[in-house]
């Protein structure tokens, strides 16, 4: 049994609380493993190994990232392709290297909240994507394929399997062991439910 939660939104009293107490005085072994956000010189590593820069150099951007992010890897993937796919993080041919405005990512402000960036990116996705995430969003965190394959068969939801295709290929969907469509994050179904 594996069981997950954000320390943020479950409260003392709460049963998971309790279960873990009865687990534990039932003498059933217990694991429990604290997640938190990269900090500062770890996403610096990351950063400096993904653009192949010495870490030195990606500091600042770096510590930009950090700033917006506060090391939420999931926060920091989608800030960087945002910051790729907008042209404010470039890879230079004459230097060979990645290069930024630091200013210029400073003051981005839409990546104060992730719900924006999501949002933002959604909104620039084919009707198709976007109709899939939609109903996908009605469903919860997953959706059984049977589901999308019926709704495909209506004129209204004709391209539902092609949004399907798209949104797996860009990150936003993927298959779980069960066979099920479902959202790589819980962010990504609240940005896709409030398209």
């Amino acid at each position: 049994f594996v069981g997950t939660y954000r320390d943020n939104e479950v409260q003392i009293g709460h049963a998971l609380f309790d279960l873990m107490e009865r687990l534990e005085i039932s003498n059933v072994p217990l694991n429990k493993v604290s997640l938190t956000g990269l900090d500062q010189e770890h996403l610096n590593e990351m950063i400096s190994d993904a653009l192949c820069l010495y870490p030195r150099i990606s500091k600042s951007l770096s510590d930009i990232v950090f700033q917006k992010t506060k090391g939420n890897p999931f926060f920091v993937l989608a800030f960087m392709q945002s910051l790729q796919s907008r042209g404010l993080l470039l890879y230079d041919s004459c230097q060979k290297r990645w290069v930024w405005n630091e200013d210029t990512i400073r003051a981005e402000e839409i990546m104060d909240n992730v719900l924006q960036l999501l949002s933002s990116k959604m909104n620039r996705l084919s009707k198709d994507m976007q109709s899939l995430l939609k109903v996908m969003a009605c469903f919860g965190t997953s959706t059984n394929e049977s589901v999308i394959g019926y709704l495909s068969e209506s004129p209204e939801y004709l391209g539902l399997r092609n949004g399907l295709e798209g949104a797996i290929s860009d990150g936003f969907v993927e298959v779980n062991t069960e066979g099920k469509f479902k959202f790589v994050h819980d962010k990504v179904r609240e940005a896709a439910y409030n398209l």
